[in-house]
């Protein structure tokens, strides 16, 4: 009997792929305790493995001891990463049952990740002509329904296209990021530090340069004083506040002389203006929108929210989440949709049952568009158990769905002009008239309404106090997380799946740190040194040219080897510039990453000695712990989390008076602790927490 061989990229979506394909329940296997999944079909033997995301990653073939290298393959990724020693046993199994498959699907996610993971598996596991032979499902979501489609519309080859330009994305990546970061430690090291691990990228180093503008900005302002001139008035027992026609004074003397105008005198109501306005439903999510929503309303970080998503998309929940569209095309079935989520909770039922009684439904669409895949959308599956985050995240989702397809809000403002002294000054009242979709969005929408007494013109009212106060003028605001990765999308640096991890690394290198993003000393350093001696490394017009062009690569407009090409022949460029300055960029460098390094290791004062604790790893163990810079007089230490980046928040435990660190890990809650594992803080730990959910009582930063 012929034998298919379908590929998927996980084992959660291996389960859901084989039963929504099995005539009956499919047979469950394992090897080495990778699981697999046989049925028949139509005649023929399936068999259903997944992988564990990327099998494979690109490697140097010699040690990288100069730069540039462009000598790279493709290997087992466990032979490279420690951390993805357990791919080892899914690289086996998927040779294993390789063996005597006939034909081969690839039932990875339809992206360009999802389309170079199954790629590399039949390439490298199953064989040349596995890649001939092999067919290509593409789905939006993990539900049976889509899953049965997308067998029965399988493509009769690979997406070739996605395949190249996913492959020439991991080239340049791994060209520019191991090469410049190469260049970057050797500079330092050749400066006098024995080891430097720095790191630069094709698109990470103009994501910095980016936050180091903003800092520069923020730290060359100079504030300007102003004066603000107010009313507070009590209206129907009501505290509500008339601002000044001028809302900044810069002048001293004319805001004393509008102060002046109104001491003594009653407000005089000169005009009422009322105005109605309607607020338009909200497009659906894409990957940007949902991270900046998310941010909004719960404090995620985008990692977090791409990596809660993917649960939920693995799960059946959601449409796929990396997704740049902003439509939702009719073939998803609203109606059906709606009602499955109706039979969810009784909440969901009200505004199903509500929107269902439409004459039609049409949603609110955004113009951005995704050849691969819809917005994100909720499918109707019921949900299981999920973690506090994870019903929050779906909530809002499916909220999200129901408001596109909603009326409009109409609001009503009112705008009243008042006379004191004659100064000018205006009250402004708000109010929801019909609330259209935000009832449907809920507190994620919510409009705050200011509602004025009935008031008439030439009407007095009594002034309650006449404030004046001085002011400065602020600097631009901080990135934080969310708005970093819109303003990265809006320079069309780097993609929608990617962004969140290469803000993640900035982090990590120490380049950067908070949730209202400061750069670093090492950080300013990195985008200085290089902007100085070596600019193309941190142009933002080269690294969108090459996102450009492979885009077409996508296309099918433009070959990959071609574009491969032209970035080995502009890095040689670069790095030929570059050495000619390494003992120069080094020396710059040095001084800072010694600091950098230093601060990031020093967690607070040891309150035996006064010393500094600091992160020290055990020569015996290489377990990382918290010890005394006065070793061996002062022997004070304290365990630390092995896993995760730790920095000091600058202050100490209120209980115990030990320094407090947070301890942050990829797409994980932060959380806040104090070094003493013996403080009465941690009394409660372990025992309220909820399954799945990495919160120990703590802020999302």
């Amino acid at each position: 009997m012929a034998k298919t061989l379908i590929v998927c990229e996980k084992p959660t979506a291996a389960a859901k792929i084989a039963t929504a394909l099995a005539e009956k329940k499919p047979k469950k296997g394992e090897l080495n305790g990778v699981p697999y999944y046989e049925f028949e079909r139509d005649g023929k033997q399936m068999v259903v493995v997944p992988a564990l995301g990327h099998l494979f990653t690109l490697k140097n073939l010699k040690p990288m001891r100069e730069y540039p290298v462009y000598d790279i393959d493709w290997v087992p990724t466990y032979k490279v990463d420690r951390k993805a020693k357990r791919t080892e046993v899914f690289v086996e199994a998927i040779k294993e049952l390789a063996k005597d498959a006939t034909d081969y699907i690839s039932a990875c996610d339809y992206d360009i990740e999802g389309s170079v993971i199954g790629y590399n598996v039949l390439r490298y596991l199953c064989g040349p002509e596995a890649v001939k032979r092999a067919k290509r499902m593409k789905f939006s979501t993990l539900t049976t329904q889509d899953l049965q489609r997308a067998y029965e519309q399988l493509m009769s080859r690979l997406d070739f296209e996605l395949v190249d330009a996913g492959v020439a994305r991991h080239v340049l990546d791994w060209y520019w990021g191991m090469n410049t970061s190469k260049a970057l430690s050797a500079a330092v090291e050749a400066a006098g530090e024995r080891f430097a691990k720095l790191s630069a990228g094709r698109v990470q180093t103009p994501a910095l340069k980016i936050l180091v503008e903003r800092e520069r900005e923020i730290k060359a302002f100079k504030p300007e004083p102003f004066w603000v001139l107010s009313l507070l008035l009590k209206l129907d027992g009501v505290e509500v506040v008339a601002e000044h026609a001028t809302p900044r004074f810069f002048d001293k003397a004319e805001a004393d002389r509008a102060l002046a105008a109104c001491k003594g005198r009653p407000a005089k109501v000169s005009a009422i203006q009322t105005r109605q306005y309607r607020r338009l439903p909200p497009v659906p999510f894409d990957l940007g929108a949902l991270q900046s929503e998310a941010y909004r309303c719960f404090g995620y970080t985008p990692m977090r929210t791409q990596q809660i998503a993917q649960v939920l998309y693995q799960e059946a929940l959601i449409s796929y989440p990396r997704t740049s569209s902003q439509k939702l095309p009719p073939t998803i079935g609203y109606d059906k949709i709606l009602k499955q989520l109706g039979g969810i909770s009784k909440q969901y039922k009200k505004f199903a049952d509500e929107l269902l009684s439409q004459p039609e439904l049409v949603p609110n669409e955004g113009k951005k568009t995704d050849p691969a895949h819809p917005s994100i959308y909720p499918t109707g599956e019921r949900p299981g158990k999920l973690t506090g985050p994870q019903q929050r995240l779906y909530d809002l989702i499916v909220r999200r769905f129901f408001s596109v397809f909603g009326k409009p809000a109409l609001v009503e403002g009112v705008k009243v002009e008042l006379n004191v002294g004659g100064q000018p000054f205006f009250i402004h009242g708000r109010r929801v008239l019909d609330d259209g979709w935000l009832k449907y969005y809920g507190p994620y929408g919510a409009v705050e309404e200011i509602i004025l007494p009935q008031l008439r013109e030439r009407q007095e009212l009594a002034i309650k106090e006449v404030k004046f106060e001085e002011k400065e003028t602020q600097p631009p605001a901080r990135y934080n997380p969310a708005s970093i990765v819109k303003e990265l999308e809006s320079r069309n640096l780097g993609t929608k799946s990617t962004r969140a991890a290469i803000l993640q690394n900035i982090y990590e290198r120490g380049y950067i740190f908070g949730s209202q993003i400061t750069v670093t000393d090492l950080g300013i350093e990195v985008v200085d040194s290089l902007l100085k001696y070596c600019p193309e490394i941190a142009s933002e017009e080269l690294t969108a040219e090459f996102e450009r062009e492979m885009e077409e690569i996508q296309e099918g407009k433009r070959d990959k080897e071609e574009v491969i090409a032209k970035a080995r022949t502009e890095l040689d460029k670069i790095l030929s510039k570059f050495k000619q300055h390494q003992l120069e960029i080094g020396r710059q460098l040095a001084e800072s990453y010694r600091i950098t390094r230093l601060k990031q290791r020093t967690l607070g004062k040891c309150s035996k000695c006064g010393g500094d604790l600091r992160i020290i790893i055990s020569r015996a163990t290489r377990k990382r712990f918290a010890g005394c810079s006065n070793y061996p007089k002062c022997t004070n230490s304290f365990p630390l989390p092995q896993v995760g980046m730790i920095v000091s928040l600058d202050r100490t435990c209120e209980q115990c008076g030990a320094p407090m660190i947070q301890v942050s890990r990829i797409g994980m809650r932060p959380y806040r602790m104090c070094l003493d594992p013996k403080c009465l803080s941690k009394a409660e730990w372990g025992k309220k927490r909820a399954v799945g959910d990495n919160a120990r009582k703590i802020e999302e930063e």
